[in-house]
């Protein structure tokens, strides 16, 4: 085997400085085709290479993890990304029975000390499987496309890397976590990390690149007589030209970046081809009936006299959804709760504090996850009771099944009430507009040559809202309906069939 695998960065920057910089957490974010994964993986042995030799037999010892949002992904992509640098018949043999590994060893040679480097592969899409990791003395780890990661895995990492080698081996030169990810929304973990928060300094600080989008959106004044002719590209409505700072050129195709513009939507061109931070809709949505453009309006308010409708969805991702129905039958969605990571408890102080403070003038009808009258293992008490020490009068909806959820939101959006859509939402809930548009959705099946999703939608950040949408609108009024045959009860009589008429 060979110690003379060498890589050169330096055509890509971005690249290059995220790969000298020694910061406890790094992260890198870019477009399609920029090299990010391809880097990742070559730190792995770079560090390996840059660990100090054991003082019991000169061996560079290293131990690293390589997670991904599932396993599918994990073989398909990070993986095959490894064998490229790392083909079996030079490196050795992977273990491929679960969890999936890589263990390279090279004998010393000369001066150069051997190495002894272990790489394991995981999944870890879920916070719940951060337990995965409390077995595991690393000494760093590689996040493939961390936007697909709850924040929790990355906070799990922090406290197991530093632990390999041991300190009779000589204890790791560096320890760290290092990721890549192509870009994702506004409101996402990462753009808030980075952009809003305040983040660690000195030898346990974080640090984030962005590197330079493959293509830029082309201003009509600055456009030649002769677009085409000149390079520019027009897709999704705009003209595009390809950056002359983009990154990794060298190791793409001629034209890469033109050639993937063609079909697609203007924010999939700027965050897969621009690299900007924008909402991307994936999969198939579970409320394709709702139109953001028609159904969002700014500065919606609620009608005096009439109740809000709060819906919530319990967990420890707990959301609440604040609607009214007029007289008229028109939903308006006017605010939103969504948290993470928090108890009953302390959502519902806050939920409290949004009612009093928001809605005083208001009486309330809230509705919940008929899941939440099930009594706590340790205090025996239902979330409902809970809700009702602070004040919180809640009741159960008639059912929890997904598809009389779905139905209550979609039935509004199908009404025109006075020339407008039966279902508005204030523009300022914008996390209610996400799951709306795509967020909370159905992922598509691997199926060669057929377009087909999943029955149950994805469970993720937007789902919560979502469900809490759904409770909304089904307790106030939308499950009567559906299941009277699209009478609503609230403000119609019921009907009496006529018989004694003639036919004829």
């Amino acid at each position: 085997m060979s110690h003379d695998l060498k890589f050169n960065f330096k055509k890509s920057p971005t690249v290059y400085k995220f790969l000298q910089d020694n910061s406890f957490v790094r992260g890198i974010v870019g477009p399609v085709g920029s090299g990010k994964s391809y880097a990742c993986a070559a730190e792995v042995f770079m560090r390996a290479v840059k660990q100090k030799p054991s003082p019991k037999d000169g061996i560079k010892y290293s131990r690293f993890v390589i997670v991904r949002n599932s396993y599918p992904e994990l073989r398909t992509t990070t993986i095959k990304t490894w064998q490229e640098i790392f083909p079996e018949n030079t490196w050795g043999s992977m273990r491929w029975s679960p969890p999936i590994s890589h263990h390279i060893r090279l004998p010393s040679r000369g001066d150069a000390a051997g190495i002894d480097c272990e790489v394991i592969f995981l999944a870890l899409d879920q916070p719940k499987d951060v337990r995965k990791l409390l077995s595991l003395e690393l000494t760093g780890a590689w996040v493939n496309e961390a936007r697909e990661l709850p924040k929790q895995v990355i906070d799990g990492l922090t406290h197991r890397v530093g632990r390999y080698p041991s300190k009779a081996d000589g204890g790791p030169s560096w320890r760290g976590v290092w990721m890549d990810t192509n870009p994702m929304e506004d409101d996402h973990w990462w753009y808030v990390t980075s952009k809003k928060e305040t983040l660690p300094k000195g030898k346990f600080g974080w640090k984030f690149f962005e590197q330079p989008g493959g293509v830029v959106e082309a201003e009509k004044d600055e456009l030649p007589d002769m677009p085409e002719a000149n390079g520019y590209i027009f897709s999704a409505g705009s003209w595009w030209t390809e950056n002359k700072k983009a990154e990794n050129i060298n190791n793409l195709p001629s034209g890469y970046y033109s050639q993937i513009l063609a079909g697609k939507t203007k924010d999939w061109i700027k965050c897969y081809a621009q690299g900007k931070y924008t909402f991307v809709q994936e999969g198939k949505p579970v409320w394709h009936e709702y139109e953001d453009s028609t159904m969002s309006v700014e500065g919606l308010e609620p009608e005096k006299g009439l109740p809000i409708t709060i819906g919530l969805d319990f967990g420890l991702t707990p959301a609440a959804v604040f609607a009214q129905r007029q007289l008229s039958g028109t939903w308006l969605v006017l605010h939103e709760l969504v948290t993470f990571e928090m108890g009953l408890e302390r959502f519902g102080h806050l939920l409290k504090g949004e009612m009093e403070m928001r809605f005083h003038k208001f009486d309330f009808q809230v509705w919940g996850d008929p899941a939440g009258v099930a009594r706590d293992q340790i205090y025996e008490t239902t979330a409902f009771d809970h809700l009702k020490t602070l004040g919180i009068i809640a009741r159960p909806t008639a059912t929890n099944d997904f598809k009389s959820r779905r139905e209550a939101v979609a039935g509004p959006m199908t009404r025109l009430i006075n020339h407008k859509p039966g279902f508005l939402v204030d523009t300022k809930c914008t996390k209610v507009r996400k799951s709306l548009a795509g967020g909370y959705h159905y992922k598509r099946v691997q199926i060669s040559g057929q377009e087909r999703y999943r029955d149950a939608p994805n469970k993720n950040q937007h789902s919560h809202v979502g469900d809490a949408l759904g409770y909304c609108l089904l307790g106030g009024g939308e499950h009567t309906r559906l299941i009277r045959g699209g009478v609503n009860p609230y403000f119609v009589k019921d009907a009496v069939a006529k018989t004694d008429f003639e036919i004829f």
